[in-house]
């Protein structure tokens, strides 16, 4: 029996280092990749994290300066139904109305930018009458105006506004809902507002303004 040449044992051997080396590097070289795709993936996540909370943040705090804004336009409100104030003495606020109207539009949803969009139409209409010199001083030398509408409704919207303040923070992160529960639950939230010192609309009239703003958001839904 012939014997096999040592060359050709010297090959077989070397073939197999290389064989398996070939097997090892691309192990490790799969292993590398894989690892790199998994922090690419957590390096995504935690960017949308950081994001997404930074949006919140974002949120809470136009949330914030908008309820500061209605809670002293409130205030003049209840000057105006008492007759202690000027209706000319507006109160000089931090932010523009108009700076926090752009953020309405940019980071709320449609159910706060429609009720921002009625208050501050309200407020308009109380301002106008006051340019127009609408108003006198009645015999105990109070500031009255003439349209005595204008104001409870202002006072209305307000409240709706705050109710809608409410729910965008308690609800914050637990998704999108429809209409229907979106006024189910600022019912719930204007209900528990308190009492205004000085003549708090009638629920009706809150009724009234909810109506016609989530009317105009149905509808707008159905023409998209």
């Amino acid at each position: 029996m012939a014997s096999v040449p040592w060359w050709t044992t010297l090959l077989t051997a070397l073939s197999g280092s290389l064989v398996g080396g070939l097997f090892t590097f691309a192990g490790v070289a799969w292993s590398q990749r894989a690892t790199r795709e998994r922090e690419l993936t957590m390096d995504r996540m935690r960017h949308s994290r950081e994001r997404a909370d930074q949006l919140r943040e974002t949120q809470r705090q136009l949330y914030v300066d908008m309820a500061e804004h209605v809670e002293d336009r409130q205030a003049w409100y209840d000057n105006l139904q008492a007759g202690t104030g000027q209706p000319a003495n507006l109160a000089k606020l931090t932010l523009h109305r108009n700076q926090l109207t752009a953020r309405v539009k940019l980071y709320t949803s449609p159910v706060v930018q429609q009720l921002w969009v009625t208050f501050v139409a309200a407020n308009e209409t109380i301002v106008a009458n006051i340019d127009l010199g609408n108003f006198h001083q009645d015999q105990y030398g109070d500031w009255v105006l003439e349209d005595r509408t204008c104001v409870p409704r202002a006072q209305a919207t307000a409240d709706l506004m705050i109710a809608a303040i409410r729910v965008a923070l308690t609800d914050e992160g637990s998704g999108a809902r429809g209409l229907d529960d979106e006024e189910a639950r600022l019912i719930a939230e204007v209900e528990a507002l308190p009492a205004h010192p000085y003549g708090e609309p009638k629920p009706e009239l809150i009724a009234d303004i909810r109506a016609e703003a989530f009317a105009r958001l149905r509808a707008s839904v159905a023409e998209a």
